[in-house]
């Protein structure tokens, strides 16, 4: 289920706005709204991405906007890593192994078990090639709490037994608009608006080279 993939990337959690703390279970609709929202966002094939990773004061914050394939699960795009005001910005690869960034001295990549830019991982987790399984969902601990910014926001599953459900998501009917952990520490939004970047030639032949 999706939840058992983010919970690595989740930290101390906290709900914001009017949302529920505890949420209500939920009801045979919306347990299928939920099952179909990732399948929904994988038939769009690429997408825009924005991303917040971390404190806008520490040396970890991170902001990233990408293109995302959804069929080949990678991403590509610029973050800017820093304290705002401080940033770098760097252009950036990302793929289901591994992750790259560009310097002066060439790329460099890494491991997802890794680095600050680490938890951008769950992108690859946004989407699916088909529909949830609803029943399992309701049957879970899976909550909706409630509506803001005329959203419907829902929190996922645990991943395992005694461990803290935190991730959020924000749908528009069906369609995923955000995920986040809770906090302001990671946060997603879908770009509908944005149109996708195709895949540049340098990009393509570090793939083509990491295989």
């Amino acid at each position: 289920m999706f939840a058992a993939v983010v919970l690595g990337a989740s930290v101390l959690a906290g709900c914001s706005g009017g949302l529920s703390e505890t949420g209500e279970p939920l009801t045979t609709a919306q347990s299928e709204l939920l099952a179909q929202a990732r399948f929904q966002l994988g038939q769009s094939e690429e997408y825009v991405a924005h991303v917040q990773l971390g404190d806008p004061e520490s040396d970890s914050h991170a902001v990233a906007d990408l293109t995302v394939d959804a069929t080949e699960h990678r991403a590509w795009g610029t973050v800017k890593r820093g304290p705002e005001g401080l940033a770098v910005e760097q252009r950036v690869l990302l793929t289901t192994d591994w992750y790259a960034w560009n310097t002066d001295q060439g790329w460099q990549a890494s491991g997802w078990g890794q680095g600050d830019l680490a938890p951008m991982i769950i992108l690859f987790s946004l989407s699916a090639d088909r529909p949830e399984n609803a029943q399992l969902l309701q049957q879970s601990d899976a909550r909706y709490l409630g509506t803001e910014d005329d959203l419907e926001v829902y929190r996922l599953p645990s991943s395992t037994e005694g461990s803290e459900a935190v991730t959020r998501l924000w749908l528009d009917d069906n369609k995923l608009e955000r995920l986040d952990n809770g906090t302001d520490d990671l946060v997603i939004t879908v770009d509908e608006s944005a149109t996708p970047e195709p895949l540049p030639d340098d990009l393509a032949a570090l793939i083509e080279s990491a295989k």
